[in-house]
């Protein structure tokens, strides 16, 4: 995960509701922490023990499913999921405080980096899919309470949200919208980031042909649901050599098919490395089989991420007026996404 530095501090009265954090020897601000979710992290040092703490603003969080979501932690890492990464809980027994318009929650340091593309191999692959799996067994455990229901149910057969929103995502970007879009890139003076986005806006209508059609069919299968993580990808698994040790940032976790969790997982470690797709699919089944229709949906999960990812970036920049940390981490992610999405179209 990269590590951006940011001079701002948290509230001193935040770290006084965790006495675990008393006495602080040491605050490192980290930034973003190399993500997008507009949380602020720091890291917290205590004793030779070290914490993360996370801000978020408070206009991106419902606390009532928090507090849902810190209850799913915690079962599953007492269900013997001990990479997930548990909020600490306060002096009043809370695993968050409302702070200054924003939200805190402070959670163990997890050993580990999340260096997959840098040391690829058949062994950590499997480690990772099979973590996954464990996890997600672990999730179907979870019985929600009053409204966490709405985030966290599940279910034998139900109708995917995220295939659901998907469709709904690809029917929206019609020629007129994208040439909107096009217009606002286009006024960039950010030339990398403009030719790239250049390069998404000319792929998509070719491969949405495609992919809008398998979403129209895949949004009807009805297959089991549960909690799932959503945002499981490379920098949120971390390995020390071979062994997964930290699963972090679980904040986008809502009820869906456990295909949306493998296919962002594996379109993130080994992007269109067929060979490598069956390892973590194998891998992945050793722990929890898959149905044919949970197999189905793993390729379009993949397919409509793929069409609609590059969309995501021109939006949050064009449209939505967001700046970012590390510009040059942004084209990264997008050069990935232009390339699959060549990929895409070449094997239509």
């Amino acid at each position: 995960m990269t590590r951006t530095h940011h001079s701002e501090t948290p509230p001193a009265e935040v770290l006084t509701h965790y006495p675990a954090l008393l006495p602080t020897r040491q605050i490192s601000p980290l930034g973003s922490g190399g993500g997008f979710s507009g949380a602020r992290l720091w890291q917290v040092e205590v004793e030779g023990r070290k914490f993360c703490l996370r801000q978020i603003p408070g206009n991106l969080v419902l606390t009532s499913r928090l507090r849902g979501l810190h209850r799913l932690l915690a079962e599953t890492h007492s269900a013997g999921i001990t990479q997930i990464s548990v909020p600490l809980r306060t002096a009043d027994n809370s695993t968050f405080v409302e702070c200054r318009h924003s939200v805190y929650q402070v959670e163990p340091w997890m050993p580990g980096i999340a260096n997959y593309h840098q040391q690829p191999n058949t062994v950590r692959l499997t480690a990772m899919l099979n973590c996954l799996a464990r996890w997600h067994q672990a999730a179907t455990a979870f019985r929600p309470v009053g409204d966490e229901g709405d985030w966290f149910s599940q279910t034998t057969a139900g109708l995917s949200p995220g295939l659901a929103d998907r469709h709904n995502q690809v029917r929206y970007w019609t020629p007129e919208a994208l040439d909107h879009l096009r217009t606002k890139l286009r006024s960039s003076k950010w030339t990398e980031f403009v030719g790239l986005g250049e390069r998404v806006l000319e792929l998509f209508p070719r491969a949405a042909r495609l992919v809008e059609g398998e979403l129209r069919i895949a949004r009807e299968m009805r297959v089991p649901l549960q909690p799932c993580l959503r945002d499981i990808w490379h920098d949120h698994l971390l390995l020390t050599g071979n062994e997964v040790t930290g699963l972090i940032d679980a904040h986008a976790c809502r009820s869906d098919s456990v295909a949306t969790d493998l296919s962002r997982l594996l379109g993130s470690l080994v992007r269109d490395d067929r060979s490598a797709w069956n390892v973590g699919l194998q891998a992945y089944q050793q722990v929890r089989p898959l149905s044919l229709e949970e197999q189905a949906l793993v390729a379009v999960f993949d397919r409509s991420a793929v069409l609609l990812g590059g969309l995501t970036w021109l939006t949050w920049y064009c449209l939505d007026g967001r700046t970012f940390e590390n510009p040059q981490q942004v084209c990264q992610r997008l050069s990935w996404i232009v390339g699959r999405l060549e990929q895409l179209v070449q094997s239509m």
